[in-house]
């Protein structure tokens, strides 16, 4: 790339028998780019045969540039033929196009924008061309927030919303299981697979084991990405809803336990400090089989489902399609661990599909309206009455929250110090070998 960036010396042909020798770069503004700049460009790239066709045919200047798509390389005027020529083109035009990403701010057009048109070039944000992503990333977080002010006490007040359903939950599993239904008078209830798979003993800590690996992987995609603070908030809204609307569905409907290898005896509810107690060892280890806790009432729905499938969707959401094997390896882990835990017959086959298909739909619906800009108007009031949690948490988010990472403290000021010397000694080279040319020239 540096030979084919650097050669700046070719021939232009302007008009029939004209020719100009060019030695110097273009301007660095390429709005400001005239016709002359713009066959300096192509010349720089190795592409001078196309100079005669964009400059002296179209009169194509900077500002046209900026403006371009790939169909007008391959439509007339210009009419293109070749498709190495035109990827080719069309790479380079979308780099400049990135570079000035700001120039995209002067229109109005927000459907444009949020719906990733064509005009503005925000796909190439996910690639993986450094120059291009410095450029572009500090003018994309000026459109995902509207300001930055408040965004860290939302998270804060995401997670104490999480943290009250969750000690909510755990005093509901204390009372499900006093209450839980006696094997002997209430036996299991038919189920198409618990009938007709043979119960697997050491299932359901795998299926835990899993949800382990993949809360992991979670808080390492937290750790790298640019945006964490909403993807947490949003961990957290959505993780408290959903364990909300279990604490309720199993408190007030009891079902009898799936299996008679549970050994679920109705429990007196005993002392205030009995009661306190049980219920600070589920909330501590969050009701995990491998860590002791045997919970008994709580089955419609899988909490354990609902684990695995709101953490493969954030995984998947907010990593890029580069991640395909993560991607991959996130989908099996949710559909293994969800035939593990009816392998284990801990859960009725209901309770397993109802928790992936309300965790699942919720995580679809929560991020179609944050994605959804005309819902963010200052005039349409329907979010902050029907759903004024929503409303409060996603009210600054102006687009969809691109998938970008960075390296977090204090590995930055390590990257940040190796990436200035690489820088300096690049510059330096470069002007050692100007430097070096021009001796050669004189």
């Amino acid at each position: 790339m540096m030979n084919e960036s650097n050669t700046l010396t070719t021939t232009i042909f302007t008009g029939n028998s004209n020719h100009d020798i060019i030695k110097d770069p273009p301007t660095p503004s390429v709005i400001s780019w005239t016709t002359d700049d713009v066959a300096k460009w192509l010349a720089s790239l190795n592409l001078s045969k196309f100079i005669d066709k964009f400059c002296t045919e179209n009169g194509i200047d900077g500002l046209t540039l900026l403006l371009m798509k790939e169909d007008d390389l391959k439509q007339s005027p210009l009419s293109i033929k070749r498709l190495c020529d035109i990827k080719k083109l069309w790479y380079h035009i979308r780099l400049l196009q990135c570079k000035h990403n700001d120039f995209y701010s002067n229109f109005d057009n927000e459907t444009a924008k949020h719906n990733h048109s064509s005009l503005s070039p925000t796909h190439l944000l996910e690639t993986n061309f450094h120059n291009t992503q410095c450029s572009c990333h500090i003018n994309k977080e000026k459109t995902v927030f509207k300001t930055l002010k408040g965004e860290k006490r939302k998270t804060f007040a995401s997670f104490i919303y999480a943290l009250i359903i969750g000690i909510w939950t755990s005093f509901i599993m204390v009372v499900v299981h006093n209450r839980v239904p006696n094997v002997q008078k209430y036996p299991p209830l038919p189920d198409l697979f618990l009938d007709n798979i043979p119960r697997i003993s050491w299932a359901f800590a795998v299926s835990e084991f899993l949800i382990v690996v993949m809360g992991t992987a979670f808080l390492l995609i937290l750790m790298f990405h640019k945006y964490w603070i909403v993807i947490l908030r949003r961990f957290f809204a959505l993780g408290g809803t959903i364990f909300f609307l279990r604490s309720i569905t199993m408190l007030v409907t009891s079902l009898s336990v799936p299996g008679p290898h549970l050994e679920c005896i109705p429990e007196q509810y005993g002392t205030t400090r009995e009661i306190f107690s049980r219920w600070l060892q589920i909330f501590i280890f969050q009701g995990l089989s491998i860590h002791g806790i045997r919970s008994c009432g709580d089955y419609m729905f899988s909490g354990h489902t609902v684990m695995l499938t709101l953490l493969n969707h954030c995984i998947t959401e907010y990593t890029t399609s580069d991640f395909y094997v993560i991607h991959l390896l996130s989908w099996f882990c949710n559909i293994f661990g969800m035939v593990l835990i009816l392998a284990a017959h801990e859960h009725y086959s209901i309770d397993v599909f109802i928790a992936f298909f309300l965790t699942s739909r919720l995580f679809l619906y929560y991020h179609s309206l944050a994605n959804n800009a005309v819902l963010h108007s200052v005039s349409d009031n329907r979010l902050s009455i029907w759903f004024p949690m929503f409303s409060y948490f996603e009210k600054n988010i102006q687009c969809m929250v691109p998938n970008v990472f960075r390296i977090p403290w204090p590995l930055s000021l390590i990257y940040s110090n190796t990436d200035d010397q690489e820088a300096t000694n690049s510059i330096a080279e470069f002007n050692n070998d100007k430097s070096n040319r021009q001796r050669k020239q004189q």
